[in-house]
């Protein structure tokens, strides 16, 4: 390690207090590179860019001259916010805190308009999957290997290592390399050779070939880079497939590039901004389609047969698929049910709610179907349904009586009535606390119901997030998909919010499951999307190979892939994580 003092010795230089910008400073579009047809240009001019990974961007303009530049923020809605202060590099932690060096060496935090020193004479700075932060930094000149240090909750440490350049990686997955592993958490490093190294939590390195001037890690396998050395004319792209070890050249070029996972950036060499979306060769999506066209597939539910079984909510029809994509139809016999939700009972069967057939209908895997009318005097609309910890089956009543209800495996019914009027009650699942858990899309709450029929509502912080479903997770919360707030929500069994913006526009997310890697998967209904975000809020997204197939309802097959209905495609759709 070379010798070095901690950067809290070093008295950081001070960050500058500028007026704030228009947003018409950035209404410009630079001529520049042709990326190719998969990149889109943002507008406004950058020298260097950082992805966040609430789907925002950060970048450092290219004016005014000098090495510090005004530090700007470009929303999911498209428009340019411009903040106090100038900065030579800048970071962007998971929980949204800004990080930034200035020529000085001052490095910094922003949050709620004010600016924390940390120590100076930083290089680079780089932020890491737990929040924490790190620095190069003394002990060598700029642009020649400084030391490394790591900042946890205001304590600084030297790490092993030297470099040029850094950037922390956010992938949950480990992943063999040269002389050493890949692990969740750690570091990439370039020295002044263009060398790339990783480093993990523990010290130890591993290397990956070739030489790089920029790096941007993904969080589905594989890390971007740009040629070596260095050209202010811009250097070829290149993709490293973890998975599958080997470097791909990709279109276009740049001086600065930044992922967040669901998309790159680039900045060209005249300050254009481009995105392209980020996909991953070890995540393959195979589709297969539904015997019966145009039968609107919804819901889909593991069976504990081995097999997948969906509800057609067209075709009037619950299918079964195996893993191996052969499928099989069973007729329901009220017509025009418009079965939706579907769930695996404790009685060996498949439980399903009839939307417009006021019906609960269960089927075995044979495929003999039988119906239970609900008692309910005027119009039900049975919409999702879940088996409970007390042995029997519950289901939401999305208009009509606004009631969740609950059903025998014997068919008797038991109603509860829901506080809020015309909440329209629709995902419901089982909770880590022994409750029900439901989500209300009209009036922007979740509901709890005890085994006993007690209920509870919590109101959602974003008004008018229309929630749709709702799954149990990993990490013992509830995670819910927000249909019309464009987010992924989570609320704790004692009522506590949190919610992560979707990178892309219109969304509409659905379905939602825990995954048998310990993510969160859904549906991007409007978006046309399969996606997962990790505990910690990080998504990924995946595009679907057909336009328009509005992907809905989500489960885990016994293969531990994915499955997932295609509304408008008409098929079954698997994805491996």
């Amino acid at each position: 390690m070379p010798a070095s003092i901690s950067p809290a010795s070093v008295h950081p230089a001070p960050m500058a207090h500028t007026a704030i910008l228009p947003p018409s400073v950035m209404a410009v579009r630079p001529q520049g590179t042709v990326q190719g047809p998969n990149w889109t240009q943002i507008p406004g001019s950058a020298s260097f860019a950082v992805a966040a990974t609430d789907g925002s961007l950060w970048v450092l303009s290219d004016q005014p001259s000098g090495a510090d530049k005004y530090i700007w923020h470009y929303a999911n809605n498209g428009s340019w916010l411009n903040i106090s202060g100038l900065a030579s590099q800048i970071a962007i932690a998971p929980d949204g805190t800004l990080y930034a060096i200035n020529s000085g060496g001052g490095a910094y935090s922003y949050s709620g308009g004010t600016w924390t020193a940390l120590g100076g004479g930083a290089s680079a700075i780089a932020t890491a999957l737990d929040g924490s932060f790190y620095v190069l930094s003394n002990g060598n000149a700029a642009g020649s290997d400084q030391a490394i240090w790591h900042n946890v909750n205001g304590t600084w440490s030297q790490v092993p290592g030297a470099g040029v350049s850094i950037a922390g990686s956010f992938d949950g997955h480990s992943y063999p390399a040269s002389g050493g592993t890949i692990s969740p958490g750690g570091l990439y490093i370039l020295n002044a050779r263009g060398s790339i190294y990783y480093e993990n939590g523990d010290g130890s390195f591993a290397q990956l070939p070739a030489n790089a001037s920029a790096l941007a890690p993904t969080t589905v396998g594989g890390v971007y880079a740009l040629g070596y050395p260095a050209n202010a004319g811009g250097n070829a792209l290149y993709y490293y497939n973890l998975d599958t070890p080997g470097w791909s050249a990709q279109t276009g070029s740049g001086v600065s590039i930044s992922s967040n996972g669901g998309k790159l950036y680039v900045v060209g060499a005249t300050g254009a901004i481009y995105s392209s979306p980020v996909t991953s060769t070890s995540d393959v999506i195979t589709e297969f389609s539904v015997p019966t066209s145009g039968s609107g597939p919804e819901g889909i539910a593991a069976g504990p047969d081995g097999n997948l079984w969906f509800t057609e909510y067209i075709g009037n029809r619950v299918g079964k698929i195996t893993t191996g994509g052969t499928i099989t139809e069973y007729v329901i016999p009220t017509s025009g049910a418009s079965a939706a939700g579907i769930t695996a009972g404790p009685d060996g069967n498949l439980w399903f709610a009839e939307r417009f057939g006021g019906k609960i209908g269960t089927i075995t895997p044979n495929g003999a179907i039988t119906e239970y009318t609900i008692p309910t005097l005027s119009f039900p609309e049975p919409y999702f349904i879940a088996a409970g910890p007390d042995g029997n089956l519950w289901f939401t009543e999305f208009d009509g009586d606004n009631n969740i209800g609950k059903v025998t495996t014997g068919g008797s019914f038991t109603e509860y009535a829901i506080p809020t009027a015309s909440a329209g009650a629709e995902g419901i699942a089982a909770g880590p606390d022994g409750n029900l858990w439901f989500t209300e899309f009209n009036a922007d709450k979740i509901g709890k119901v005890t085994p006993t029929g007690s209920i509870t509502e919590y109101a959602i912080p974003t008004g008018g997030a229309g929630p749709a479903s709702i799954t149990s997770g990993p990490d013992g919360n509830l995670w819910f998909t927000e249909f019309n707030g464009s987010k992924i929500g989570r609320i704790s069994p004692a009522g506590a919010f949190a919610e992560f913006v979707i990178p892309t526009g219109s969304p509409q997310p659905m379905g939602i499951v825990t995954g048998p890697d310990g993510n969160l998967w859904f549906t991007e209904l409007g978006g046309n999307k399969i996606a997962k975000i990790t505990t910690g809020g990080i998504i990924t997204e995946y595009p679907l190979p057909v336009s328009r197939v509005s992907p809905s309802g989500i489960a885990v097959g016994a293969d531990a892939n994915l499955w997932f209905t295609e509304l408008n495609g008409d098929k079954i759709g698997r994805i491996t994580p």
